[in-house]
This record gives structure tokens, sequence and C-alpha cells, in this order.
């Protein structure tokens, strides 16, 4: 849970979120129900909203009340903290109220805390763009986030990149940290490819590319050591080439690629001035719609 809470007596675990790693956005759009471009217009409870500058002084009220409440088992002192809690969370839905008004002691007040920390925070969207789902231009869309290290911090009146899960069983839409959801100024990359996701049919798959200088990159998954930066790409297939460089990471891009075989080669900066290869020719091939990743080895010159 957040480091705030630990401002709380009860003790409670404190849990890093575990994210598979990273995937490409192609990756992330298939394997999510929804995807839209939406404004935050509320989140819910206030309490759990990351950027509330009143949840710390909330906080110290509920240690004093749970302090009170553990020294006088008294049925006052329990009032008085459920009290407490209710004008803490007085925009709860009607469930969560019941779970906090039906405590019988103590104890049972601080498990319905932590359930209503479980349940997360409800995050109001006005849709701007949808890509998937069933959601239109200006629907408004309620998608849950937790309240752990795997919580998205939603800021009210940011507007943001959702990639969000259905559950059949309760309805509802949720994303998490490890989803890929970010604000729409942190979103670059993904929104080139979702431009031609939206407008280009089969004509929209994605080549995510490394160049390295490391031997051993097929044992490296992290992508991490031996970056080539500033090393001209050129993607060609039968339609004609096209050109990128790589990046201070060593990674390039190619979006808007119909289904086909291609090839990949690496040049010395100042092509075509100066034709020198690097790397490749490698063959590529790209699935319609589809994710296509690949690696250059590159031998790196004295001059480069």
């Amino acid at each position: 849970m957040r480091r705030v809470l630990a401002l709380l007596l009860v003790p409670l675990p404190v849990l890093a979120c575990q994210c598979a790693g990273p995937t490409a956005v192609c990756q992330r759009v298939a394997s999510s129900d929804t995807v839209f471009i939406g404004k935050v217009e509320s989140i819910v409870p206030h309490f759990l909203d990351h950027w509330n500058p009143a949840q710390k002084q909330s906080l110290t009220l509920l240690n004093a009340e749970t302090a009170r409440a553990q020294a006088d088992r008294s049925a006052s002192t329990l009032a008085a903290a459920k009290s407490a809690y209710a004008g803490i969370f007085p925009d709860l839905p009607e469930d969560s109220k019941k779970l906090l008004e039906a405590a019988k002691s103590h104890p049972d007040l601080v498990k319905a805390f932590y359930t209503i920390l479980g349940n997360g925070r409800r995050v109001r969207f006005t849709v701007k763009t949808a890509y998937r789902g069933d959601e239109d231009e200006d629907d408004i869309l309620d998608v849950w986030t937790p309240f752990d290290d795997c919580g998205v911090d939603f800021q009210t009146g940011e507007t943001y990149l959702v990639f969000a899960d259905d559950d059949e069983e309760t309805g509802q839409i949720s994303t998490d940290s490890c989803s890929g959801t970010k604000r729409l100024s942190d979103a670059g990359g993904d929104l080139a490819y979702l431009y031609f996701f939206e407008n280009s049919g089969d004509d929209s798959a994605r080549l995510d590319g490394f160049a390295t200088s490391n031997e051993l990159h097929q044992m490296d998954t992290t992508h991490s050591q031996a970056p080539v930066a500033g090393v001209l790409i050129e993607l060609k297939s039968d339609h004609g080439s096209r050109f990128t460089e790589t990046a201070a990471d060593g990674k390039f891009v190619f979006d808007g690629l119909e289904a086909g075989d291609y090839s990949l080669s690496a040049y010395v900066p100042g092509y075509p001035r100066i034709v020198k290869l690097l790397a490749g020719p490698q063959h590529v091939r790209v699935d319609a719609k589809g994710c296509a990743a690949a690696t250059l080895l590159i031998f790196k010159p004295p001059n480069l």
C-alpha cells in the first residue's frame, strides 16, 4: 500500500507491484478490452486520490480515533471511530457505507476500512477518442484502479490514454500501472501506432527494432546493454524502402506496415551520400495488424 498508510496503527504489508515487463503497444491494444483517450472528471473516494492534500490530515484523525478505540472498547468510542471513518469517506458507494455501519467492533471497522482500500479508486472519465470497446466520444465511463502500488495515480482534469480490461462477472472496467495507461502527453509512440490502428485497417502493423553491439544480445532480454545510437536503418520490401535512425537507447520503430516480407539493414550516418553497410540485410516477416520485432547486431566501426 502507499507509504501514507504507514501512519495507520494497524499493520499492513507493503508489496511492490510486479509487472511482467514492457510490452509493445500493439500487443497491449490486442490484449485490452477497452482502449480510449479520456479526461478525468472525478476520483472517488476522494480520500484515496493520490493528489488529495487533505489525506495526511484525515489519516491523523483516523489514527487518533483508532488509538482511542483500542484503549477503550466501549460502544461510544466505536461510534466515534465510525463517525470519523464516515466523515473521511462521504462519497462512498452505498455497499461500502453499509460495511462501515455494520461494524460491531474495532477489528470489524478496521477490516471494513481495508476492504474499501482493496476496492480501489473509481475514476470517472469523459471519453474523447475510443479505439476499442463499446464507448463513443463524450461518453462517461467509470474505470477502477487499485489503491496500492499497482494503481495509476490519475489526476482530476488531466487527459490519459487508457488500456483497460472488463470483468465479465462484476462488469467493472479496470486498469493498473502494468497496463500501459499513461498521461496523453507521455503517449507519443503509442499514439502513432493508434493512428494507423484506427485509420489503416490491415496496414497497421508495427516493427519494434533494437540495434546493439552486444554479441550476447539474445541472452539479454532487457535491451539495456550496448545500444548503438544514430545509425541509419532501412526497411525494404517489394514496395520500396523506408528509413529511420536509432535513438539513444538503440531502438527504432516503423508503423503503418502491411503484411509481408521485409529486410532490415543498418548503415553509417550520412546515407545515402555515404553507403557503408553495418548490419543486414536481415529478413523480417510482418503479419496483418501484427507486432514484429528485430534486433540488429552491429560491430561498431571506429568512426561511428
